[in-house]
C-alpha cells in the first residue's frame, strides 16, 4: 500500500497504464522529492529514468534508482556505529548551528564530517550517494528533535535505528534504471522511451525549499542555493518572467520528447492547466485534466496527454 501523498502523486488511473504497459522505459523530468520514482521502481517492471537539477535529489535516485543494492557493509556499518558510540550526544543539551538555512546540533554536523572521512564515502558514487541517504534521515531526526525541550534519542541510538531502516527501500525492479543531473536535449532525443512523467512547478519558480528538502541539498553541498543552480528562465522550478514565456520554454524543450508517446504532467499552479492544454494542442497532441484531493485545501492536478 503507498501512502495519500504517493497515491495522489501518482494515480491509480496512470498505475493502470504502467501496468499495461510492462518492459516499457518511463523518463520522469524534475525529481525532487524521491517519493514518485521510488513508488515506480517499488511497484512495476518498467525501465526508469530519472532527472534533476538538484544535486541531493541526484544523490537520492542514485542510490535507490539508479543503483539496487544496499552496498554497506558489515564493517562498514560497525565502523559508522562506532564512530556515534565514540561521538555520542544528547540533542536536547547540544548546541545548534545554522547550516545554510537549517538548524542543526553540533553534535551532528561533527559526526556527519567524520562519516565523509571514512574511506567507503569515496568507493563508488553510489557508496557515497547511501552514505547521503543514512545522513539525510538522520538530520530530518534532529530538524524535529533537536530543541531544548525535546526528548530525542542519543545519536548511538539515532544511528543504530536508521541503520537498520535506511535498508528498506533498496530494492532490485530487475531493470537497467538511470539517474541524470540536468539531462540535455540530445540526449533526451536519443532515450527511447514510451512515457514521460514531468513535474511542473508554477512560473514563479520555487521560492525556498521545505527545510527536510533543504537540509538534504545542504549535506551534499554546502554552498547550496536555488539561483545558484537554477538561474531565471533555466530549467522547471526556475523563475520566468510570465506564463508565456514559460510555456514557450516548456514547449521548446518537451519538444524534443515528442517520440514518447504518453505523457503525464503534475501541474503545481492550477491556473496553468488551461495554458497547458493550449500548449499541447499546439503540438498536436490531445490532453484531459484530472484533479485529485488529498486534503480538504489540497488537490494534485494532472495533464495526461497523447499524440492527436
Amino acid at each position: 500500500m503507498c501512502n495519500s501523498i504517493e497515491f495522489a502523486t501518482f494515480p491509480h488511473f496512470f498505475s493502470d497504464t504502467l501496468r499495461f504497459y510492462r518492459h516499457t522505459n518511463v523518463v520522469y523530468l524534475n525529481t525532487v522529492v524521491g517519493n514518485t520514482e521510488q513508488f515506480i521502481k517499488r511497484n512495476f517492471r518498467v525501465r526508469v529514468i530519472t532527472n534533476t537539477v538538484l544535486p541531493g535529489a541526484y544523490e537520492y535516485d542514485l542510490a535507490l534508482i539508479e543503483n539496487d543494492r544496499f552496498l554497506l557493509s558489515n564493517v562498514d556499518l560497525r565502523r559508522i556505529q562506532q564512530l556515534a558510540d565514540v561521538m555520542d550526544f544528547d540533542a536536547s543539551q547540544s548546541e545548534a548551528v545554522k547550516r545554510n538555512g537549517v538548524m542543526l546540533p553540533s553534535g551532528f554536523c561533527e559526526y556527519e564530517r567524520e562519516i565523509k572521512k571514512l574511506p567507503v564515502f569515496d568507493r563508488t558514487r553510489y557508496h557515497r550517494a547511501t552514505l547521503h541517504y543514512f545522513l539525510w534521515h538522520l538530520a530530518k531526526y534532529y530538524l524535529i528533535n533537536s530543541g531544548p525541550n525535546d526528548r530525542g534519542l542519543r545519536l548511538s541510538e539515532a544511528v543504530r535505528f536508521y541503520l537498520r531502516e535506511i535498508k528498506r527501500p533498496f530494492r532490485s525492479n530487475r531493470e537497467v534504471n538511470e539517474s541524470y543531473q540536468r539531462i540535455d536535449r540530445e540526449t533526451l532525443e536519443n532515450i527511447a522511451a514510451r512515457v514521460l512523467i514531468v513535474d511542473v512547478p508554477p512560473a514563479q519558480g520555487y521560492g525556498a525549499l521545505p527545510p527536510f528538502i533543504q537540509v538534504r541539498e545542504v549535506l551534499v553541498n554546502e554552498q547550496f542555493s536555488l539561483p545558484g543552480i537554477l538561474p531565471s528562465g533555466y530549467f522547471f522550478g526556475s523563475h520566468f518572467d510570465s506564463e508565456d514565456d514559460y510555456i514557450d520554454w516548456m514547449s521548446e524543450f518537451l519538444s524534443h520528447c515528442q517520440h514518447m508517446h504518453l505523457w503525464l504532467l503534475i501541474v503545481r499552479d492550477v491556473a496553468m492547466l488551461k495554458g497547458l492544454g493550449k500548449m499541447l494542442e499546439a503540438m498536436n497532441r490531445r490532453s484531459r485534466s484530472f484533479s485529485h484531493p488529498i486534503t480538504e485545501a489540497h488537490s494534485f492536478n494532472y495533464l495526461v496527454s497523447q499524440p492527436a
